[in-house]
């Protein structure tokens, strides 16, 4: 963004070019999309509109190695996405965000809420690689067996990508790791083509070894996490287990740290004790690591910037859209509406803001927007037309002479362009009555013997729903039936 400003000497100006305040990354700002779990309770990759997936969990007693069990009816599941927080937003330095969101899983009751389809073949043996690009490739047609369709394909979910990546060509899956050990599940669905029929899922365990390597605290990679002014921790991510936290090294277990009173911002480092995940020679030991966060002096103020005010507009009508926020809740605002007006209009809104918990502040703030209201298009638009008295049908104008005087406004350009405009009287819509109208940019008399002239239908809102070109010969040999041609 630039700004220019002229000034006329001896004037002189010292100015700081602006900067957008730092937004605070949300769970609303990830925007979890396609979120999925399907009728043998796996669960689909979601898409996200900033940050990546870190993890998928569930509290369910029913989860189990990345997966749910299936269900006779369908049933709600609650789902943790662990999301990581890109540079750019003000919690950063959090790491992650854990966002909570509710899926249906389907029932599954072979016959009635699916049937047919592939089915599994034993179970696939769990796996083991080395770190650091060590693959493995197993052909997944040997463990699936199609229905009455042929098996078309097969879905994977990998529910720990830092650990391995897997992909599907033809009917094999291919396992790679990555640069650390651990174990976890991946699951793969076989599918067909056919209507309504059910999908089988078989699970993969993988090993990743870092063979004569110790799990350490460069392995476990601490990343993100908080201290709350409250004191209420929030644990780093890992992809070991954190089984105990503690403010001195090899002191008690705490749940939780001293509340931050002191005025100030401080330093805290707390020491967490890790399980050492399978594929490590010391696999299953405790190790000791420590991590430092920022526990800030109290809760942060809360302003118009936080709130974030977005999306609010005003109608040509000069009603008023109080869009959305990032936080807050937008309890009143006012004006409530304007006038209309002529002329693009820049109009001041002040919107009140009652401030959520967790800030310094309470109550409500007033933040004030200048939007700019549009024109209004007047419904009637402004051409002349004169009407008829209405007629039934097009084949009634050629059979007496009609007078076209009543004069009328429309958004119409012409007669022959009419279709869809609408058509005024005394400066509201017209109540047509869904009957033809003779139509003439100027008073005349129309109908046997007179040629050619335009009809309208006009709706009981005014709009103009047909056009039609009626001619009426002008030696009456018509007969009184009308010669109607529609555009």
């Amino acid at each position: 963004m630039s700004t220019k400003i002229n000034v006329r000497s001896p004037f002189y100006l010292n100015l700081t070019e602006p900067s957008a305040p730092t937004p605070i990354f949300t769970c609303e700002v990830a925007n979890i999309q396609n979120l999925t779990i399907d009728q043998q309770g796996q669960i689909s990759t979601p898409n996200l509109d900033y940050g990546t997936v870190l993890s998928i969990t569930s509290t369910d007693p029913d989860f189990s190695n990345d997966k749910f069990a299936t269900e006779s009816v369908a049933t709600s599941r609650s789902i943790t996405v662990r999301v990581s927080i890109p540079a750019g937003f003000s919690n950063a330095d959090v790491g992650f965000l854990d966002c909570t969101k509710t899926v249906t899983q389907p029932a599954y009751v072979s016959g009635v809420s699916c049937s047919g389809g592939p089915t599994t073949n034993g179970s696939i043996s769990a796996q083991t690689i080395d770190v650091d690009g060590d693959s493995v490739t197993i052909n997944l047609s040997s463990y699936f067996t199609a229905g009455s369709d042929p098996i078309a394909g097969y879905t994977i979910y990998n529910a720990n990508t830092a650990l391995v990546s897997a992909s599907i060509t033809g009917s094999n899956i291919t396992i790679t790791s990555n640069a650390i050990g651990g174990t976890t599940n991946i699951q793969v669905s076989a599918y067909d083509n056919g209507s309504n029929t059910c999908t089988a899922t078989q699970s993969i365990s993988v090993t990743v070894n870092a063979p004569s390597t110790a799990f350490d605290c460069t392995a476990a990679n601490l990343t993100g996490g908080s201290i709350a002014q409250d004191g209420t921790i929030v644990k780093p991510n890992t992809h070991a287990t954190i089984t105990a936290i503690k403010a001195t090294s090899g002191g008690a277990t705490i749940t939780s740290y001293s509340a931050n009173d002191t005025g100030s911002d401080r330093n805290v480092t707390l020491y967490f004790d890790l399980t050492a995940p399978a594929g490590y020679s010391n696999a299953g030991s405790t190790i000791e690591c420590s991590d430092v966060f920022i526990q800030p002096a109290d809760d942060p103020t809360f302003t118009c910037e936080i709130a974030n005010l977005s999306g609010q507009n005003i109608s040509s009508k000069g009603v008023i859209n109080i869009g959305t926020l990032q936080f807050g809740t937008i309890s009143n605002f006012s004006p409530n509406y304007f006038a209309e007006v002529s002329v693009d209009t820049a109009r001041t809104v002040t919107f009140t803001i009652t401030i959520p918990s967790g800030y310094s502040n309470s109550g409500t703030i007033n933040c004030v927007k200048t939007l700019t209201q549009p024109a209004a298009v007047p419904v009637c638009g402004a051409n002349t037309y004169f009407r008829s008295a209405p007629l039934s049908t097009p084949s009634d104008a050629c059979k007496d002479i009609y007078s076209v005087a009543t004069e009328m406004k429309s958004t119409a350009s012409s007669v022959t362009t009419g279709l869809g405009d609408t058509a005024c009287q005394n400066n509201a819509p017209f109540n047509g009555n869904n009957f033809w109208y003779a139509i003439s940019s100027s008073k005349t008399n129309i109908g046997k013997g007179t040629g050619k002239f335009y009809l309208w239908k006009i709706d009981s809102e005014g709009v103009v729903m047909d056009v039609v070109l009626v001619n009426c010969p002008t030696d009456g040999s018509d007969g009184g039936t009308g010669n109607v041609g529609y555009l």
